[in-house]
This record gives structure tokens, C-alpha cells and sequence, in this order.
């Protein structure tokens, strides 16, 4: 039951991840689009598309979320589910439970 509870624990820490992740390559996106459009109302550059400028920060976004929070996760669910090594094997081949 403990571990059950710990692995929910790292998928919720996983998706906040990328949610977080995902928003910063977008609000990004946002800044990146709003300076090239003063750019180009000052004459100083071409006109930009909000898809495309749109399209790519989600692209990224997508892409660098689902590394980190796969990442993040995964090694959570390692600590979790990892057998304790040594001791705890040797206690329970000689039936003791005290460390």
C-alpha cells in the first residue's frame, strides 16, 4: 500500500512537471510572437504568423515537458520500487526485523 501511495505521489509531481514545463515554452511563444510583431509595426521586420510562432513554442513545449517529467518520474518510480539492497536481505535470511 506505502508504495502504491509513493508511486501516485511521483506521477502527480510528474504531470505538474510537465504542465509547468509545457506552460514556460508557451507564455515563451507568446513573448517571442508579441516582440516580432513590434518589430514589424516599427518597420523593422517581416510580419509574423501567430500559428506558426504558436506552433513551434508548443512543439518545443511538448518535447522538453515530456523529457523532463518522464525523467523526473521515472527516477522517482526507481525509488520507489528499487529493492533495498544488503541488510534488509540479510535480516530477513536470518528472520530479524531490528536494523
Amino acid at each position: 500500500m506505502r508504495r502504491a501511495v509513493l508511486a501516485a505521489i511521483w506521477i502527480i509531481v510528474g504531470a505538474a512537471i510537465w504542465n509547468g514545463f509545457f506552460d514556460l515554452y508557451v507564455s515563451r511563444g507568446e513573448r517571442e510572437y508579441l516582440q516580432k510583431r513590434a518589430a514589424f509595426e516599427l518597420g523593422l521586420g517581416a510580419e509574423p504568423s501567430i500559428g506558426a510562432v504558436m506552433g513551434e513554442a508548443r512543439y518545443l513545449g511538448v518535447i522538453a515537458a515530456t523529457t523532463w517529467a518522464a525523467l523526473v518520474t521515472g527516477l522517482g518510480l526507481v525509488t520507489v520500487f528499487a529493492r533495498p539492497a544488503g541488510r534488509a536481505r540479510d535480516r530477513a535470511a536470518k528472520g530479524t526485523s531490528t536494523p
